[in-house]
């Protein structure tokens, strides 16, 4: 058995694999050719397991994050009852262990799930940025109580005048996604197709709404494409029309992606942005900022010089 079939098996009966990692998700992003993945066994039980994208742009081999994914890195398989001590060794060797077998490669380029904060294993110099997450959607009394007070009245008042429905309609939601980078003068950085790739996955996995925010006159003010898995939400992307900006419907809309939310996971992932006013929109949910791992190795002398010459 190749370590992909293991690896669909695994992600088949194992809990412990976010949306992102799994082999569908990495289907959709990359094309079924476009991802491998390592495991690192011990008497036939999986201790730890990588899928990675891998792609070859320019004759160099890539290892970089696909469009619409948050985070990616190891899988780690622990054992009931573990010490923190013992836990700690045990992510160090299965680690270490995972490390040893990537391939060769020109450009190591991925951003991490917030839940890795070892990276003692990892020699390359890393990058922390920034999520915001609503750990606890149990009581969303309290979700909605630690908003901000400002964005708490914001939503009352958009309640009055915008009303949220719920739509398969893809291509309504790219039109209205496309709008915030036409907004800052940016081309879109996903196609339509790419985007309708993840919607087909989510929609075969039973994991994914899209919310649209509506006034009385049937206008669509903001939409929200949201997916899930068993531990947590993610918010995947967004637009809003800008004719419509003082209405208060994307406030409106995320609030009513929390909640629905509280109904399927146990958390909600913002999944970051580290443009200030996005990072100040996202802040004012009361979400705990988290960092979560940035790490980068580039091998190829030649782009070595190409990237320091960018950066000039």
């Amino acid at each position: 058995m190749t370590a992909k079939e293991k690896y669909h098996n695994y992600c088949k009966t194992a809990n412990n694999v976010s949306i992102y990692q799994q082999d569908w998700w990495l289907d959709a992003v990359c094309g079924p050719k476009n991802w491998d993945v390592i495991i690192y066994e011990n008497n036939g039980n999986i201790l730890g397991a990588w899928a990675y994208p891998i792609k070859k742009k320019y004759n160099l081999q890539l290892i970089t994050m696909p469009l619409l994914t948050n985070g990616t890195g190891p899988i780690i398989t622990y054992f009931p009852g573990q010490k923190p001590a013992t836990q700690l060794s045990h992510e160090q060797q299965v680690l270490d262990e995972l490390i040893t077998q990537l391939p060769k490669f020109d450009l190591f380029d991925l951003y991490f799930l917030p839940i890795y904060k070892n990276h003692l294993s990892f020699y390359w110099k890393g990058f922390t940025r920034y999520t915001y997450l609503i750990k606890d959607l149990s009581n969303l009394d309290t979700v909605f109580e630690n908003l901000n007070s400002t964005l708490r009245t914001q939503i009352r008042k958009a309640e009055k005048e915008i009303t949220i429905s719920e739509s398969d309609d893809i291509e309504l939601f790219y039109k209205i996604n496309s709008l915030s980078f036409k907004k800052q003068h940016k081309k879109v950085p996903h196609s339509l197709t790419y985007f309708k790739q993840i919607n087909e996955a989510c929609v075969k996995n039973n994991c994914r709404k899209i919310l649209f925010a509506k006034d009385a006159d049937n206008n669509i003010h903001a939409a929200v494409y949201m997916a899930w898995d068993a531990q947590s939400a993610y918010y995947v992307n967004g637009g809003a029309d800008e004719n419509f900006k003082s209405s208060g419907a994307y406030s409106l809309l995320l609030w009513h992606a929390i909640k629905t939310a509280a109904g399927l996971t146990k958390q909600f992932n913002f999944c970051g942005s580290m443009l200030p006013n996005v990072e100040r929109f996202f802040r004012s949910f009361g979400g705990e900022q988290t960092p979560y791992l940035h790490l980068k190795k580039v091998n190829s002398k030649a782009l070595k010089l190409f990237l320091a010459l960018k950066e000039k």
